[in-house]
């Protein structure tokens, strides 16, 4: 248990509760199954990317990493594998990096569990079932999310601004998976427009993932 951001958290429970969620998840019967908010991939290939990151971990392979080619590279690897075995992998491997997690050291690698927590609710979307985070892992993005945007905003010399969005809606549209349109439509207390910039982490999503919530 840490305190990161002003709250107790263990990373490498959160992790591994969303892990074991998402090996429930999935199967290879969905495996060919879109997944619209990473467009270029599958279930299939999201499962690839996820135990990839776990994999390259382990074997300290951590050059290029968050780089698409590095992603581009778990993706290949997982071709010749059904995601049985990936999963199996994970269950094997996983372990390590979560007690990594659990550990002092683990505040620095905190977008592991942000990654894992993305995909989860990107699968729950492909498969029809409405997204959810636990509310305390919710709580500790949200108070995450909120300092790094306000952190840009300063850092950039603009005007402090509010913004009324939920949290779920603070953690899918920072992470890339809303449009611009939708993120405008969010309560701003200032024009939205010379804030973007500083809002999409990972780029903006170019249609509606039309999710629902749990």
């Amino acid at each position: 248990m840490r305190t990161i951001a002003g709250m107790n958290v263990d990373l490498g429970v959160m992790y591994r509760s969303a892990r074991l969620r998402i090996a429930e998840l999935v199967s290879d019967e969905v495996g060919d199954v879109p997944v619209s908010a990473t467009p270029l991939w599958n279930v299939h290939d999201v499962i690839a990317h996820v135990t990839g990151v776990v994999d390259d971990a382990v074997s300290g392979n951590m050059a290029g990493v968050t780089s698409d080619p590095w992603t581009a590279a778990q993706v290949e690897r997982g071709r010749g594998r059904s995601i049985a075995e990936m999963l199996a992998g994970w269950l094997d491997s996983a372990p390590m990096v979560e007690s990594v997690l659990s550990s002092p050291e683990g505040a620095s690698r905190a977008a592991a569990v942000f990654d894992l927590h993305t995909h989860e609710c990107d699968l729950l979307t492909a498969l029809g079932r409405p997204i959810a985070v636990p509310a305390d892992v919710l709580a500790w993005i949200d108070r995450q999310f909120r300092s790094g945007f306000t952190d840009a905003v300063a850092a950039a010399g603009l005007a402090p601004v509010m913004v009324e969005a939920s949290p779920i809606e603070v953690f899918r549209s920072r992470l890339g998976r809303r449009t611009r349109d939708e993120v405008c439509a969010y309560d701003w207390s200032a024009d939205p427009d010379p804030y973007l910039c500083h809002w999409f982490v990972f780029g903006v999503a170019e249609q509606s993932l039309c999710e629902r919530v749990a």
